[in-house]
């Protein structure tokens, strides 16, 4: 998606942005006969017992999944690796990520030298004009939205302060530039937590920060990563835990598969799960933990994956990286699409669905979404194009193992909620993942990062 610096405060933190696992020397004589166990193979899980495993301590990752990766999962059935859950690498200025990917030789597509086409209703492209003002009123609207969170002394939704103000700029700037600033908020603000604006809190908006640079793709697939970091890692798949009980003596985790038995135990299970409730805990989460749980937002973010025979939306001279179909109204209308086939080698793009119309997706047809998506791209590329030749939707929100694709800070919560996820307990449950990292929720680098945390922090609870 976009890089969200340009409206984000950006803070640089070196002693956050950790380029590799190393702990202190000392630890090595605390490690021997140690166990932890981690709870969840995704990027926090395998970051987390990459760190300690290669710090001595004995690791044990139980994954519901029959794979590792949680929310990273590439798929290879479309010809090239298509990333159905995390596709971007955000920023490259510190993200370690991209040391990361260097490491593992995961080669990288930088998707910012690619044009973006924006057209409207018609499939006619926005005019610069448009654009240029457009972009002036959303930059002013989203000025305003910081300007009033400062005053409010309740919450409230981030649509009902940006509806007005959208209707606003339609009267006074026309439909063409009214369209094309409602397309933004629901791209730039909406879209990238995969939640409707009426669902945002507007009093704890925009709290976050993103890294400097492009935004990358990793040619082999985003689980290169996850890959890379499990190499040698003893996990077993297909252990749905049930309950996680602990006291002075130890932990105890209790899966479909069995029982298994440890010093430290760290959490990675998305918020999605945590919030179903299907896990007892014992003695019981804190009070404050459940009330984080409870209230902050899981959104949901899915994609449709087309394959064509040709990439005939290639017309220009300079390559077509991004299309924002500003005048899909229609409810079958995907509002974004990204083009792959520069990045990949194969002619493959894929859009972006979120909140309430995501969750109306997953129980389409691949037919009424394929042919809604083909009579938008006639009236683009023309008539003649071809049929897709094959055609793929994610389910994030009915995904068992996530229920969703990334927290986010809903209406009536607050981004401390995110400090309270990542609080340990009784210095033997431990907490990581994108929902219990304040500075980069929703984000692969915030979970990786989490996870190198927790790391840190049971190391000096054996300390």
């Amino acid at each position: 998606m976009h890089s969200a610096v340009s409206r984000r405060q950006f803070l640089r933190s070196a002693g956050l942005l950790l380029l590799g696992t190393r702990l202190a020397t000392s630890v090595g004589a605390f490690a021997q006969g140690e166990r932890v166990l981690v709870l969840g193979a995704g990027m926090a899980g395998v970051s987390a017992a990459r760190a300690l495993t290669d710090k001595g301590y004995s690791v044990t990752v139980l994954e519901a999944r029959g794979v590792a990766g949680g929310r990273i999962r590439t798929d290879m059935s479309l010809g090239a690796p298509v990333d159905l859950g995390a596709s971007f690498i955000h920023g490259t200025r510190g993200n370690p990520l991209v040391s990361l990917a260097a490491q593992f030789g995961a080669e990288t597509y930088n998707t910012d030298q690619e044009e973006d086409l924006y057209v409207n209703a018609a499939g006619a492209a926005i005019s610069s004009s448009v654009r240029n003002q457009g972009q002036r009123e959303y930059d002013a609207l989203y000025d305003k939205l910081l300007a009033l969170q400062g005053r409010l002394s309740a919450d409230r939704s981030i649509g009902s302060v940006a509806s007005p103000l959208l209707q606003r700029i339609r009267q006074q700037r026309g439909a063409a530039v009214g369209d094309f600033v409602s397309f933004l908020v629901k791209s730039e603000i909406g879209i990238e937590v995969g939640a409707d604006i009426s669902q945002m809190s507007l009093k704890h908006f925009d709290q976050d920060e993103a890294f400097r640079g492009a935004d990358l793709i990793l040619k082999p697939g985003y689980i290169s990563l996850i890959n890379g970091l499990a190499q040698g890692l003893d996990i077993r798949f297909n252990e749905l835990v049930r309950e996680v009980s602990w006291s002075a003596s130890g932990i105890r985790v209790t899966t479909t598969g069995g029982v298994f038995d440890a010093d430290r135990v760290v959490v990675t299970l998305p918020l999605g799960v945590l919030k179903r409730g299907g896990i007892d805990f014992s003695p019981g989460l804190p009070r404050a933990k459940r009330e984080a749980i409870s209230n902050l937002g899981m959104g949901v973010l899915d994609k449709t994956y087309f394959k064509f025979p040709t990439a005939f939306w290639q017309t220009q001279e300079d390559p077509i990286g991004f299309l924002g179909n500003v005048g899909g109204r229609g409810a079958n209308q995907i509002p974004e699409y990204y083009l792959l086939d520069q990045a990949l080698g194969v002619p493959i793009f894929f859009g972006f669905t979120a909140g309430a119309q995501a969750r109306r997706f997953e129980r389409l047809d691949l037919a009424t979404i394929s042919a809604a998506t083909m009579s938008s791209l006639r009236n683009v590329f023309g008539s003649s194009i071809p049929e897709p030749e094959a055609v793929m939707q994610t389910h994030w929100r009915s995904d068992p193992y996530s229920y969703g694709s990334y927290s986010f800070v809903s209406l009536g919560a607050k981004t401390e909620y995110y400090d309270t996820l990542a609080r340990p307990i009784d210095n033997r449950v431990f907490f990581a993942g994108e929902a219990t990292h304040r500075r980069y929720p929703g984000t692969v680098h915030g979970a990786y990062l989490s996870g190198i945390r927790e790391a840190n922090r049971v190391v000096r609870s054996f300390s």
